[in-house]
């Protein structure tokens, strides 16, 4: 060993003496834990001080994912407020220490190519902020328009009615609706062609769920779960699985009949956990969230008119659909493609009135389907709410004044949801500006030739933490493994796009996750103590069905 080695043993056992010391005489609760903690970090840090240049990837690593796990848990049971912040801000350091420890890389052809280290600093960190905002652009006016037009439909007395009257009438048989509508979600969420567009029904499903006297976290679980649960099994639907499919030159029906298996027992097992929760809810006859709602109805006029509020919304939800299913693409269904070349086409004279009154979001010289049914992106959802809150403004004789006043109220609402979002983007930007996952997985499989579905599985848990996208997924990792082993494509479909869902269901990087449990109000610690259950028991049955596919 150097003398600076000997000086670093020298100062790690002082310092880990008198940490011990200050435990054994100042620590009042759980001496023997914090003294576990001691031990094990000491023996860390005196390996990685002996062992650091021979092998300062694996000690570093070791190091930081401790740390990582133990400041994870201090804010999970020490910390009362921001959990779901602070684990984020950890993940942003742990990405940047990643960042200090890995090199660098990119596969080109199945082979690694190192480009050397590039590690993220303090300067770095404003920048993260930047382009989080330019990643997340879409998804942030789509909420803020969410937030606008949930305000608007709010003041509306047709929509207060129509939810009243929807809870009523579901009195005594709140397991039956959750049942319908988490299968209804989870249907949308694999057709639609972005994820975030199934949020559309959230906030009114949410009000009729709290209306009928239900817990935020059945509210969350029907909704937000159910959407997430979908993204496991995702059989048609998502951006994440069209630009997965993208980048390793797959197609939607790549292990189809495996995804379908994945969605069904999906929905059998979480809604068994869902059911034995409603049950214990409603024994509490006095429970009442309400006030919990970011747009909830309040002062319903009896005589007031449902039906006019109920054709416009069904108007809109059609649209919706037609919107946001791929139906060229999914199902070869080209007869909308051809409608929307025939509308843009239309002029007056030499004049194309509708391409000019829809604008670029239509079309353009480069896509001239642009804004055609099944090639919508978020921000034709954000353009079809700002016009229906105008008609429903309209319809409801809502005066200006208060028209921008609920618009004002709604997008205030989605501001904390928004900033979760930027969070979540900061952890995949740091991974973006130095890639070390090609490294890391090109570390796990250099000196391993048979395909091994729980190397790959570890690979994909990793990557899609750090990702918030799985396009960028497949396109620094997947699409290589899928070169290496060529006879495996099915199987390390599945393990990617069903463990980016896992991921999903957990990790504060997970979009639906940290819009959901913001805009309930809800504690990350209580989700993760409702949902761990269900967690564990379909990380099993993934690892059964990777198996099966991989060796029988």
């Amino acid at each position: 060993m150097t003398s600076i080695q000997i000086i670093c043993l020298v100062v790690v056992v002082l310092l880990a003496a008198l940490a011990g010391f200050l435990i054994i005489k100042k620590s009042s609760e759980k001496k023997v834990l914090k003294l576990v903690a001691l031990v094990v970090l000491t023996a860390l840090l005196v390996c990685y001080t002996i062992l650091c240049k021979k092998h300062f990837e694996l000690m570093s690593v070791l190091v930081v994912v401790y740390l990582a796990l133990l400041f994870g848990y201090l804010i999970m049971t020490k910390s009362e407020n921001h959990r779901l912040a602070k684990m984020l801000l950890l993940l942003v350091l742990v990405a940047v220490g990643f960042t200090w420890i890995f090199s660098y890389g990119y596969f080109n052809a199945g082979e690694y190519m190192n480009y050397g280290m590039n590690q993220q600093g303090l300067t770095d960190l404003p920048n993260f902020i930047y382009y989080a905002f330019n990643f997340a652009g879409d998804k942030i006016v789509f909420l803020l328009s969410l937030g606008a037009f949930y305000a608007v439909l709010a003041r509306s007395e047709g929509y207060k009615k129509l939810v009243t009257s929807i809870a009523s009438t579901m009195e005594g048989k709140e397991i039956i609706f959750s049942l319908i509508i988490s299968l209804l979600l989870m249907v949308i969420t694999s057709f639609l062609s972005q994820t975030l567009a199934v949020l559309i029904f959230v906030p009114f499903l949410v009000s009729i769920l709290l209306n009928m006297k239900l817990d935020k976290i059945t509210a969350f679980a029907v909704t937000f779960g159910s959407i997430l649960v979908g993204c496991l099994g995702a059989v048609y639907g998502g951006e994440a699985l069209y630009w997965f499919n993208y980048y390793t030159e797959t197609s939607v029906k790549t292990a189809i009949i495996y995804r379908l298996i994945v969605f069904v027992v999906g929905y059998v097992l979480f809604n068994l956990f869902m059911v034995l929760h409603v049950k214990k809810v409603l024994k509490n006859k006095k429970l009442n969230e309400v006030e919990d709602d970011p747009f909830a109805v309040e002062k319903v006029d009896k005589n007031a008119k449902r039906w006019p509020t109920v054709v416009l919304l069904c108007i809109f939800v059609v649209l919706i659909v037609l919107g946001y299913v791929s139906w060229n693409g999914t199902f070869g269904i080209e007869v909308f493609n051809k409608f929307h070349n025939w509308l843009m086409g239309l002029k007056i004279g030499n004049f194309q009135i509708f391409k000019a009154v829809f604008g670029t979001l239509a079309a353009d010289a480069n896509d001239s389907l642009k804004g055609a049914f099944g090639n919508w992106t978020l921000f034709h959802g954000a353009t079809l709410m700002f016009v229906f809150s105008l008609l429903i403004a309209i319809l409801n004789k809502i005066k200006l004044d208060e028209l921008l006043d609920a618009y004002y109220v709604g997008i205030k609402r989605m501001l904390k949801p928004i900033a979760y979002v930027v969070g979540a983007y900061m952890v995949l930007v740091a991974a973006y500006f130095s890639p070390f996952m090609p490294t890391i997985t090109n570390m796990l499989f250099k000196k391993v030739s048979a395909f091994n579905p729980y190397l790959v599985s570890f690979a994909a848990f990793v990557s899609n933490l750090f990702h918030a996208d799985l396009g960028f997924t497949a396109y620094t990792v997947a699409g290589s493994l899928m070169n290496t082993y060529a006879t495996n494509v099915e199987v390390i479909h599945i393990i990617f796009t069903t463990l980016f869902g896992f991921v999903g269901l957990i990790a504060p990087t997970s979009l639906v996750l940290v819009i959901g449990l913001s805009y309930l109000k809800i504690d990350y610690k209580a989700w993760i103590k409702y949902i761990w259950i269900f967690v564990l028991s379909i990380l099993a049955i993934l690892l059964i069905l990777f198996t099966i596919m991989t060796y029988v």
